[in-house]
């Protein structure tokens, strides 16, 4: 249950973090900012917006409200989503004019070889974080319907009862002269 609380705490936490890590993890490592990142200016909002989207159908959950714990299949899905977020900020390949291409792996690791490994990693890291957004979207609104099918036939079962006259909490049967305590106010005068 911890687990399960600790991402929900970190849900809308990590809707702004991670895209802002993806847009300058970089240049905390001394990566200069080409002309990769004007186009990172343009993706970033969308993978803030499918992140927000996909964390609001959680949220939206009356149970994860309730319990303010999210249910395992999103935590393994947030997970995969966050971990391929974290990687795309230190796998992203971006050169300038006056340098060569680089990322932040690159610049810890060095070499030519590994300039090809992180263009892999980074590859590998955006297609975990799209098919992670994706399953958790899709996980969500399972989840949703799933909760919503058995609250409107939990609330029909309950009205059927009520209807049939033998919907009384205690047992008793509703109807006339059977409704509880009566309160009589009288006029002074």
């Amino acid at each position: 249950m911890t687990m399960r609380r600790v991402c929900y705490r970190l849900l809308w936490v990590a809707v702004f973090a991670l895209p802002l890590w993806v847009l300058l993890g970089r240049a905390f490592f001394g990566v200069p900012l080409g002309l990769q990142f004007v186009g990172q200016l343009l993706l970033v909002p969308l993978l803030f917006v499918g992140q927000a989207v996909a964390t609001g159908v959680v949220v939206g959950r009356r149970s994860v409200r309730r319990t303010k714990a999210v249910s395992w299949p999103d935590v393994g899905l947030l997970s995969l989503s966050w971990l391929g977020q974290l990687g795309l900020g230190f796998f992203v390949v971006d050169s300038s004019a006056e340098s060569p291409p680089s990322s932040a792996f690159t610049q810890v690791a060095g070499g030519v070889s590994s300039l090809d490994l992180s263009t892999a990693l980074f590859a590998l890291c955006a297609v975990v974080t799209i098919a992670a957004g994706v399953g958790l979207f899709a996980a969500g609104l399972w989840q949703f319907a799933k909760e919503a099918r058995a609250r409107m036939a939990t609330s029909l079962a309950d009205l059927e009862r009520a209807a049939s006259g033998t919907g009384a909490a205690s047992g008793r049967r509703s109807g006339l002269g059977d409704d509880g305590p009566v309160i009589t106010i009288r006029p002074r005068g």
